[in-house]
């Protein structure tokens, strides 16, 4: 594992090295400092989690590896609509009226070993992977599972001779999954959970703590259990017809004073659970953008 000198959170995220007969690392974001570590000008192969920048700003310290992601996200890397469709950031007008976007890395500055700003960049793939694809490094098989609801593309990586999953962003915080653009899904995350559960690791690697080993049941409960106790709160708020806006009021995702990009995360979850909802026939709209209990 290689893991970030600071703790594991944005912009960071903890990476696997791979030494086999083809070298590989799985994700990108370990910063500049964590990678003096691996000999990265040996590495052939990158298989990427997903296409959120915390998983993909060291790209450049790999220049030998050909880089595979996704099919579900492989546009993202090459087409900027599709970026901006992906990111949600297509409704920011519509979400956060007269707040002009900035740059991320306006409102959180990077360290100095994140070699690039958060925001579209052409990332030329080497190839795209798809659900039960394995790769064989020599001694060492790789499979990409599909595990969206993060987002639409996001895979983990199932390394079955070792028991070791690298989950990426089912990382499994106590503060439960982010699903706060618009190619998360709340559906396809708790069947993502369940799909861990199935396929039973030894020994989960996640982007954003440490090695989990033990206790992995308990902890997949507690972490979707956020998920759960969150539409729980909606709902019983639902007896009343809402806006998004006036659920935002209820701090649920995130607390305290928010900056732009936290208020627009908190809006999307909050739009994320009513697109479930709906969909479930839990919540009706009762008229524009007001939403209540059935």
């Amino acid at each position: 594992m290689v893991t970030p000198e600071d703790s594991p959170r944005y912009p960071y995220g903890n990476c696997l090295y791979v030494e086999d007969d083809i070298p590989a690392v799985l994700d990108l974001g370990a910063g500049g400092r964590a990678f003096q570590e691996i000999p990265c000008e040996k590495v052939q192969l990158a298989l990427i989690s997903h296409s959120h920048f915390d998983h993909l700003h060291g790209d450049s310290f790999f220049p030998r590896a050909g880089l595979y992601a996704g099919k579900e996200e492989s546009k993202t890397y090459s087409d900027e609509n599709e970026y901006l469709k992906f990111h949600g950031y297509e409704l920011w007008a519509e979400m956060m009226p007269g707040i002009k976007r900035v740059a991320f890395s306006e409102v959180k500055p990077l360290p100095d070993d994140v070699p690039v700003k958060p925001g579209f960049r052409y990332i030329p793939l080497a190839g795209i992977f798809k659900d039960m694809e394995r790769f064989q490094l020599g001694k060492t098989e790789i499979t990409a599972i599909h595990l969206p609801g993060h987002t639409t593309g996001h895979y983990g990586f199932w390394i079955e001779k070792e028991g070791i999953l690298f989950s990426g962003d089912m990382d499994l915080v106590v503060a439960g999954p982010w699903y706060s653009s618009n190619s998360a899904d709340i559906g396809q995350l708790v069947s993502s959970v369940q799909r861990i559960r199935e396929i039973n690791p030894g020994l989960i690697v996640p982007s954003h703590r440490r090695l989990i080993f033990d206790k992995i049941e308990k902890r997949l409960d507690q972490y979707i259990g956020v998920v759960f106790k969150r539409q729980e709160r909606i709902l019983d708020l639902l007896k009343e017809a809402h806006t998004i806006d006036e659920l935002l009021e209820y701090q649920m995702v995130f607390h305290g004073r928010r900056d732009i990009y936290l208020l627009f995360w908190e809006k999307m979850t909050l739009r994320n659970h009513i697109r479930f909802l709906l969909w479930e026939g839990m919540v009706e709209e009762v008229e524009k953008g007001r939403y209540k209990r059935c």
